[in-house]
């Protein structure tokens, strides 16, 4: 069953060029009782990458990830934890894809992978940004850094622990000056953000009457908007942490609505009036109804 289900995995990736991450704050990676959990999302997202922020562990060997990953993620990139603080790793599927690193900081770890079955390049950053000075300063100065260039096909995501606007926190207050600084890095960056459908919030303090933020995010480069058009971020249910893992969902083909819609543009099209005629003019077999001449026509 795990054979056919490998299988059935690699030829909708090649067939579709479609693939998923699971990124997640999992706020400690070393306790038995939260391998069942965290294998339960990795099989529940279906997906090919895995990218876990708060790992809280200073060294990763294969032996370690069997507690948790599928045999085919045999691959994988981690930065270290200080002592029990921070760390994250970044595991996929190396029969799909190779990955190569670009750099590891202690608040993010970069891989260039390369698909297996299509040669198409990529970029990954995930990242868990530091909460506290001067590792907060730091990190949003090599942010501001980063070297995107105009055809890069690059993805970011993780816990910035950084909110956009104040309305990213169920509560008055917060800081709006962080969420300036954050904004003009996004900017200076020109990353497009991959909105969150479903949840307002990825954070919870879990108290009785919680203090909900919004602290995971995902970006792209434009770049990737045009060759990876139908990416979209769905937030999976919370278990075992204070986050919320999130499955990001990536695929090569525009999405089609079922609803037809009039696009002006298209009158500007050399063949537009040769297609309206011909498409007006071409014998129908239905002619029960004019309704549905017109609509075989259209």
């Amino acid at each position: 069953m795990k054979v056919i289900l490998n299988l059935l995995v690699f030829f909708d990736f090649l067939m579709n060029r479609a693939w998923n991450i699971l990124c997640w704050n999992v706020r400690g990676i070393n306790a038995a009782e939260k391998w069942p959990n965290i294998r339960n999302k990795i099989d529940e997202s279906n997906c090919e990458i895995f990218c876990f922020q708060e790992t809280k562990k200073e060294n990763f060997d294969s032996s370690f990830l069997r507690n948790f990953a599928p045999r085919n993620f045999g691959k994988f990139l981690f930065a270290p934890s200080v002592g029990a603080a921070g760390g994250s790793i970044v595991g996929w599927n190396g029969s799909l894809f190779d990955g190569t690193v670009i750099e590891i900081q202690p608040f993010a770890v970069s891989v260039c992978f390369s698909s297996r079955l299509d040669l198409n390049v990529w970029n990954l950053t995930a990242v868990y940004g530091p909460c506290t000075e001067p590792a907060r300063s730091s990190f949003v100065s090599w942010f501001r850094n980063l070297d995107i260039q105009n055809n890069d096909n690059w993805i970011l995501l993780g816990d910035y622990n950084f909110y956009r606007s104040l309305e990213n926190r169920n509560r008055a207050g917060g800081n709006f000056q962080d969420t300036q600084i954050f904004n003009d890095v996004i900017d200076h960056l020109g990353l497009v953000e991959l909105p969150s459908k479903g949840r307002a919030f990825t954070w919870s303090n879990m108290q009785s009457i919680p203090l909900l933020e919004q602290l995971d995010w995902f970006f792209t480069s434009v770049n990737w908007t045009y060759d990876f058009p139908n990416t979209m971020v769905s937030p999976l249910a919370r278990s075992t942490s204070d986050h919320v893992p999130c499955k990001v969902s990536i695929g090569t083909k525009i999405p089609k609505s079922n609803i037809f819609r009039f696009e002006n543009y298209w009158m500007s099209h050399r063949s537009f009036t040769s297609t309206v005629h011909n498409s007006l003019n071409k014998p129908i077999s239905n002619t029960a109804d004019s309704v549905s001449v017109l609509s075989a026509k259209i």
